[in-house]
């Protein structure tokens, strides 16, 4: 299926483009993100951190995907979306995970204090990216990293993590392979840093 109609709800008239890359079976998957996060483990620092955003199904290939690449896998936290379509007889699919773990060894006395291991945000009303984060969820997530790093989100998307990083005082750089969001999220990281400059 389409990745609108595997994560949206919205109508035909208000959906938002596909993206590619989500039409693989498991092992494909597996195997292609162990490749990315092979050459971003390359660019990373000792002991700098990798968080990835994955559903339910793909969380085990996820998890061997990320030791494949030669991270050191550390954990999960949880997004808790707090709400969900509801299906009657089963248990709601309101969470999402972060695997993360590090490359390498990753010292205790780094400059980061303790981060939850669950985060209750609801999705964004007003997303421009059918698997758009919240801001502020963003915001905590990348404080996992040190003071005055620079943050590399890969499936840049709706540029989330981008604002996230600068709004917290981070370099970023972000990818988009798809024009469209590419073009989307140029737009709203523009608007957003404006309205933070003339904010003070």
């Amino acid at each position: 299926r389409s990745t609108n109609e595997k994560y949206s709800s919205m109508s035909k008239e208000k959906a938002l483009p596909d993206f590619d890359s989500d039409q693989m079976d498991q092992l494909s998957w597996m195997f292609w993100t162990a490749a990315w996060l092979q050459d971003a483990r390359r660019i990373a620092k000792p002991g700098a951190p990798v968080c990835l955003f994955i559903d339910w199904r793909q969380l085990p290939a996820m998890t061997l995907a990320l030791q494949w690449a030669g991270w050191t896998w550390r954990g999960v936290a949880v997004w808790d979306k707090v709400a969900s379509r509801p299906q009657k007889g089963r248990f709601r699919q309101q969470s999402e995970y972060i695997v993360w773990g590090s490359n390498g060894k990753m010292p205790l006395e780094r400059n980061v204090g303790c981060l939850p291991g669950v985060f209750r945000y609801l999705n964004p009303q007003n997303r421009i990216h059918v698997t758009e984060k919240p801001l502020q969820l963003m915001r905590d997530v990348v404080q996992i990293c040190e003071p005055g790093g620079r943050i590399l989100d890969p499936f840049a998307g709706a540029g989330t993590t981008v604002l996230a990083a600068v709004q917290e005082g981070y370099e970023a750089v972000g990818i988009e392979m798809s024009d469209a969001y590419f073009q989307r999220s140029t737009e709203r990281l523009k608007t957003s840093l404006a309205a933070d400059e003339n904010a003070e």
